[in-house]
């Protein structure tokens, strides 16, 4: 089965991961066309897999793909602010052995 896929709608990061998705069910062989399309050849290493079913599915995959890339360019600002904020609240570093007062010694160096 032949799948031709366009770069102008998917790029070539979200279709070579598509195409290793379906590695374990499939041989899967990608090659550009020089036209702006990349060719994925699938063949299914079970006889009983239908290329029907198959050529479907990949192509599911590589629009529920796309989809999530685009819904993670809208929301990357949204999600580095919320980082930056836990990570700004959060004490990252154990301070419990070097906070002390003059009559603490909670690395036992006088003893």
């Amino acid at each position: 089965m032949t799948i031709i896929v366009d770069l102008a709608i998917y790029p070539i990061e979200l279709v070579l991961r598509t195409c290793h998705v379906f590695t374990a069910r499939c041989y899967v062989s990608p090659r550009m066309d020089g036209d702006g399309h990349v060719v994925v050849d699938l063949e299914p290493r079970d006889e009983r897999d239908a290329l029907r079913d198959l050529a479907g599915q990949f192509s599911n995959a590589l629009l529920d793909a796309r989809v999530r890339a685009l819904i993670a360019n809208e929301t990357r600002a949204i999600r580095e602010l919320l980082v930056a904020q836990a990570f700004c609240e959060a004490d990252l570093l154990d301070r419990g052995d070097v906070a002390s007062d003059e009559h603490a010694d909670p690395r036992g160096i006088a003893g």
